[in-house]
């Protein structure tokens, strides 16, 4: 066992601090340290026991210091320690006297089953904190099953967690309180630890951004704006340019219900601030599987979590030319405030604003969160590895009686050739005729025969070359009773380029996911041969069922928003109207319909040239009109059928006008009748026309985009491929590709009439439905007490305001009103009092019914789901090899067990986190393959602080090696010229990086002198204020400068790959390249990329900008040797790099010695001019600054071309590299013609053609032609075909 001296005693954390007596003098404990469970158990000489913890002391425990030093030595397990505040040389002290006088006390933990004294306190030692053991609470490992996956709102709001100080010198201890450490070193002392330190790791990331984004936002939603609404003061704008803790949506509406193919969703309409300007094919924002934070409060009580569902290239566009809308799945709502599904009584719609952190992508989280809450521990696989770092490696398990291996996976030509590359499992394999050296061989071997087999592959040595050949051995020696070999890589293009090696040798691949880029494995998709399997017996009847939940979904919400009133039936149900009440209400309903049809009558009479009815009878028929009025304009519109349509169309179905059926006319609500006063319509946008809206409309759509900068930040950008990678993960199959075509129902000011009742008394467009408006009163009526009649000259009644609102609020008081049995009589403020007091309580079931028919939905989706699994499976089964991405094996874990592999291969496994490969095992695995190199990229997470002191970004990969796991590693590379591989020599020492001798046959770099090169300057950075990242303006233009000049030499753009570490360099650069266009050359197709980006790829050329050039001393990124790895191992031709060396050399070791190496070589690889070398002349030019690259804007050198044309001059251009045939020599033609001698007279490039030398010739009839010598020739070759123009015609 080892461990490290502690610098400073750490104060006790999460301890109780109850006050107790105080007891002077020594104190002495038992401290008994159990090495099995790194615990140390405290037992108090007395009852009871005062620790006091000076928390100035800067010297270490000497008694922590003594332990240390025996650690080395053999001792009984239990050592017991005698401590006081004055220790010998056999006893240390724990004590300390507290000079401020604080007296810590920690409250015992009693075990009695486990330990023998009634009163000890036990402390946990971790050794895996570098430099200082600290001691760590107890923690209760499986508290974690019952947490939820989705973040609880509370946990939300409470912000951050705050990183403590300690309490010696005030520094900040960088590790975030009661968040588990990754132990990199060592084991975990169980399963359930381990389960339980990576969930809450990856659930803390996931967290720890949305607290910053609502903590952010409320920091800056108190700004000022102006009256308007505008414009925004100086100060916020830079304060929201600034931040980059959430992104911000406003005006936030809901706008339908849409029934998808996994569960209901919300369809929600949003505007960007006037500010943001998106280029959505490109966006970071919104993308599917993101969570997204609404509140109508600014956050301040109410908070409904959700994710993006559908988004697509670019959001469905809202009512206005400037409203989004993408739907979301609500994932937790306020219970005390739910979302609901819009106010149907009302026009009035709740607003919310919306934001979403800009790191920390949930759908990643959301099934690894799920696989390790439902992993039991005694049901995770291969445990003894992974918990207990168990380095007895064995054969797997199904391989456990083969005894020898075919190692080629050619098809053998006889059974002699078969026998020559059978080798024994048990020995080292010999090299055979395979292509592969020893390194390879004996990678080949761990994957073949160790049940988990690590293999490290630096770059350019081949590892994706010999995993897809182990697979193939795999498939050759075993038949399809081992099963589907599973096979994961992190991105989707690695997962195809993987899986068409493979199909070169077997054709029974599948691969899971969405659409694949790849040709090959278009057909070999599993949405795509599902299709040619049966039907899934049992899946319809779901279907159907589904179908009519949403149905009943469909007409409740119809039910809400077409009769915004409550019903006579309804108010008997809830008892709330007494009897006679209700017999008033009922008859106020019949004096309505009663009413209705008299008045309906007579102008149908009047249009029909029959007079006025009646105004007495009570009869409802009318005879001969077939027009019906709209009683709330009046206008008239054919009568419509009972069938729908109007009586024209109806006319075709029955002939016979004396058998004309009744109309069924609507039952009539007595509420309706009772409230017809407060009842109004709205029109499509919910609320009346209103020229200031859309004038503020106007100008925020003419300003955006304009106010500030055209182009958007580049963290907010993401490459389009990776962009749809992510979609693609997240999407089930082809079908959730068009969610955004699945049925809905529109709710809120967007819901449009869907019945034919409604229809038929509509009639104008501009009217959708009936709202209640509640805030509707009646005008004060006349006050007969309150006037004189005989008074003719008394004074006019004043009236205080104050008065009135005081009688008004005495007056309608609906507890007073509800004793009155005549409901007619109430006021009309009493009536709309109780009548929302009764439609909450409606609305409120109706929700209620709602959310259930949801949840059954849900259910039939599930199941509907599951059954697709199986079924999925048993094809899964009958391929060789299934392929996923790291994300969707998590997604598809349940696919995972119903399909019971037992070979698993992980590729690029370093950059995955290990919580990623723990949720895609199974437990029916029996053989483990990881392919990796933990030198280069680590893992991504959100948040930094876990990566960096909880080691949260390091993988299961680097992990069992760093414990001494059993491991392969690939030594001899074949992408890199020698001199490149080089730079990558301080990283691979151990053993060293060795060259195949392919790498020397590579070509120098046309037009360079050298193929590797550092060229360095001091030209200070720059620090982009809007995205906190870094450029270097000198750098740009260098590289820009470069690759035109490399482009001149005859390379391709994609021959050549800029790479940066900054963001904001990336965009700098492609600024720069965009102005070095020209006819001949484009240099904006040259790809610049990020060194995390480009992870995995090659490319002839390299040019590398590292950026960081300052006084401060800050490297940044450069000082990170995983992302220096990666950076410095792309090229295979050349390597050219900017930076400032001096700077590098300074502060960090690993440069110092890369630029070491570049300093010592002969070639000198190191400097501040960079040599051109032309190719015509061998002449060197060096190059330090963009403007010097105008001496060679050809693409060759300073001096004349010199070359000798076609033509026999010389070229008189300056020294270029593109061929002559495009050269258009100006000198005068050196050509004679024959037979007349005469020198040509044109310039060189032009065609010669005939003699243009003047010549004069006397004709026979005596005059003289003066004409060019070329047409002359040609008259006397035929001298009838011409004749004299001075000789008179005849």
């Amino acid at each position: 066992m080892s461990s490290r001296k502690s610098s400073r005693q750490r104060p006790p954390r999460g301890w109780d601090h109850s006050p107790r007596p105080q007891i002077d003098g020594p104190i002495t404990v038992n401290a008994n340290i159990n090495f099995d469970t790194n615990e140390y158990q405290v037992s108090p000489a007395q009852p009871q026991v005062e620790y006091g913890y000076n928390q100035n002391q800067d010297c270490s425990m000497r008694w922590a210091a003594e332990a240390q030093a025996s650690w080395n030595t053999p001792f009984s397990t239990n050592t017991n320690f005698n401590t006081s505040s004055q220790p010998s040389s056999s006893q240390s002290s724990s004590a300390f006297n507290n000079s401020s006088g604080f007296q810590a006390w920690v409250e015992p933990t009693r075990s009695p089953e486990r330990f023998s004294h009634p009163d000890q306190v036990v402390f946990k030692l971790n050794t895996e904190i570098p430099d200082r053991p600290i001691f760590v609470e107890k923690v209760d490992f499986a508290s974690y099953r019952s947490k939820p996956i989705v973040p609880d709102p509370a946990e939300i709001m409470q912000g951050p967690p705050q990183v403590p100080v300690s309490n010696d010198r005030g520094r900040r201890d960088e590790r975030i309180p009661h968040i588990p450490v990754n132990h990199v070193r060592g084991p975990y002392e169980s399963t359930d630890e381990y389960l339980y330190t990576h969930f809450e790791l990856m659930r803390q990331d996931c967290l720890i951004p949305l607290q910053k984004a609502v903590q952010s936002y409320r920091l800056t939603a108190d700004k000022p704006k102006d009256k308007l609404g505008l414009a925004m003061s100086d100060d916020q704008v830079e304060t929201v340019a600034l931040s980059r803790d959430y992104r911000l949506y406003e005006h936030v509406r809901l706008n339908a219900i849409v029934f998808g193919s996994r569960q209901t969703l919300y369809r929600i309409s949003f505007r960007l601030p006037y500010y943001c300007r998106v280029k959505w094919p490109q966006s970071k924002r919104l993308m599917e599987g993101s969570m997204v934070l609404l509140s109508k409060d600014n956050f301040v009580s109410d908070i409904k979590i959700a994710t993006v569902v559908n988004r697509g290239d670019e959001p469905m566009r809202g009512s206005s030319r400037f409203e989004y809308m993408i739907n979301v799945k609500l994932e937790c709502d306020n219970e005390r405030d739910p979302l609901g599904f819009g106010d149907p009584s009302s026009a009035d719609q709740d607003t919310y604003v919306m934001i979403e952190a800009p790191t920390g992508y949930f759908e990643a989280y959301r099934h690894i969160l799920s696989v390790l809450k439902n992993t039991q521990a005694d049901e995770l696989p291969l445990a003894s590895y992974l918990v207990d770092i168990s380095q007895d490696i064995r054969l797997p398990y199904y391989a456990s009686r083969k005894q020898f291996y075919d190692i080629d996976p050619r098809k053998p030509t006889n059974s002699r050739d078969q026998q020559k590359n059978l080798v024994k499992a048990d020995v080292e394999w010999p090299e055979k005729n395979t292509g592969m050296d020893r390194t390879q061989m004996d990678a080949l071997q761990t994957m073949i025969t160790n049940n988990i087999a690590i293999i490290q592959g630096p770059p350019g040595t081949g590892k994706t070359f010999v995993g897809t050949y182990g697979m193939k051995v795999l498939l050759k020696n075993f038949d399809q009773g081992l099963g589907p070999i599973v096979c994961i890589c992190q991105t989707n293009h690695a997962l195809d380029q993987f899986l068409e090696h493979v199909l070169d040798f077997d054709p029974r691949v599948i691969r899971i996911g969405a659409r694949s880029r790849s040709e090959r494995l278009k057909d070999h998709i599993l949405f795509e041969v599902r299709k040619e399997r049966e039907a899934v017996r049992g899946l319809g009847r779901v279907y159907r069922k589904r179908d009519e939940i949403s149905k009943k979904i469909r007409e409740i919400i119809v039910t809400m928003y077409e009769e915004p009133c409550v019903t006579l039936d309804y108010l008997r149900k809830i008892k709330a109207l007494r009897p006679r009440q209700l017999e008033s209400l009922k008859r106020v309903g019949e004096r309505g319909a009663r009413n209705d049809a008299l008045s309906t009558a007579a102008v149908a009479a009047a249009s029909a040239g029959g007079g006025g009815a009646d105004e007495d009878s009570d009869d409802d028929w009318v005879i001969g009109s077939d027009i019906t009025i709209s009683k709330t304009r009046g206008a008239p519109t054919p009568a419509p059928s009972a069938w729908g349509g109007n009586r024209n169309q109806n006319q075709n179905q029955n002939p016979n006008p004396n058998h004309r059926e009744e109309e069924k006319v609507p039952p009539v609500n007595p509420v309706e009748v009772w409230l017809k006063d407060a009842i109004e319509f709205v029109n499509e946008s919910g609320a009346p026309f209103n020229l200031d809206d859309d004038e503020k409309a106007d100008f925020l759509e003419q300003q955006k985009g304009l106010l500030f900068d055209e182009d958007e930040d580049e963290d907010e950008l993401i490459e389009e491929e990776e962009l749809q990678e992510i979609t693609q993960n997240f999407k089930e199959d082809l079908q959730d590709l068009k969610a955004d075509k699945s049925p809905y129902i529109n709710i809120g000011v967007a819901y449009r009439n869907q019945s034919e009742s409604f229809s038929r008394r509509q009639t104008n467009r501009d009217e959708t439905r009936k709202v209640i408006n509640y805030k509707k009163t009646a005008a004060r009526g006349f006050d007969s007490s309150r006037f004189n009649f005989f008074d003719d000259s008394a004074a006019p009644l004043s009236y205080d305001e104050d008065d009135k609102e005081q009688d008004d609020e005495q007056h309608n008081v609906l507890e007073r009103w509800m004793k009155d049995d005549d409901v007619s009589m109430w006021p009309l403020a009493v009536r709309l009092k109780a009548h929302k007091k009764w439609a909450q309580q409606l609305q409120q079931e109706q929700g209620q019914t709602i959310r259930s028919l949801i949840v059954r939905y849900e259910e039939c989706s599930k199941e509907i789901r599951k059954m697709q699994v199986k079924n999925d499976a048993l094809i899964c089964r009958e391929a060789r090899v299934v392929g996923l991405t790291s994300t969707a094996a998590a997604k598809y874990h349940d696919l995972l067990e119903e399909m019971k592999p037992k070979v698993m291969v992980v590729e690029e496994a370093a950059e995955m986190l290990e919580a990623h490969i723990v949720t895609a095992l199974t437990q029916s695995l029996q053989h483990l393959i990881l392919i990796g190199d933990h030198e280069q990229l680590r893992p991504s997470t959100a948040v930094h602080t876990l990566a960096k002191q909880h080691f949260l970004d390091v993988s299961l990969f680097e992990r069992l090696v760093k414990n001494d796991m059993p491991y392969s590693r690939l030594s001899f590379q074949r992408r890199m010229r020698p001199e490149i591989r080089t730079l990558i020599d301080p990283i691979y020492f151990d053993p060293p990086l060795q060259d195949h001798p392919d790498v020397v046959k590579l070509p120098m770099v046309r037009g360079m002198d050298k193929s590797l090169f550092f060229l360095s300057h001091t030209e200070p950075e720059s620090h982009m204020e809007e995205t906190a990242s870094k450029s270097n303006e000198h750098e740009a233009e260098m590289a820009a400068k470069l690759s035109t000049y490399l482009l001149m030499q005859g390379y391709s753009p994609a021959d050549i790959t800029i790479i940066t570490m900054y963001s904001g360099q990336r965009t700098t650069i492609k600024k720069a390249l965009k102005k070095e266009r020209k006819p001949e050359v484009d240099t904006s197709l040259v790809q610049v990329s990020s060194v995390d980006g480009y992870q995995g790829e090659e490319n002839k050329i390299i040019i590398l900008s590292l950026v960081r050039s300052n006084n401060a001393g800050m490297i940044g990124f450069l000082s990170i040797a995983n992302r220096v790895c990666v950076s410095l191992s792309r090229a295979k031709h050349g390597m050219y790099i900017l930076g400032n060396a001096k700077l590098l050399c300074e502060k960090s070791d690993l440069w110092n010695e890369i630029v070491y190496n570049l300093e010592e070589k002969k070639a000198g690889n190191i400097g501040v001019r960079l040599a051109l070398k032309c190719l015509r002349h061998n002449e060197l030019t060096e190059v330090q600054w963009p403007v010097d690259f105008s001496d060679v804007e050809e693409g060759g050198c300073t001096r004349p071309c010199g070359t000798v044309l076609d033509c026999g001059h010389q070229c008189p251009l300056k020294c270029h590299v593109y061929e002559h045939d495009l050269v258009r020599c100006q000198l005068p033609c050196r050509k004679v013609f024959q037979p007349c001698g005469h020198a040509c007279t044109r310039r060189c490039f032009e065609v010669c053609g005939s003699c243009l030398t003047p010549r004069v010739l006397r004709l026979p009839c005596g005059h003289e032609l003066k004409e060019e010598c070329g047409k002359i020739k040609k008259l006397l070759e035929d001298p009838t075909s011409w004749r004299c123009k001075s000789c008179p015609k005849k």
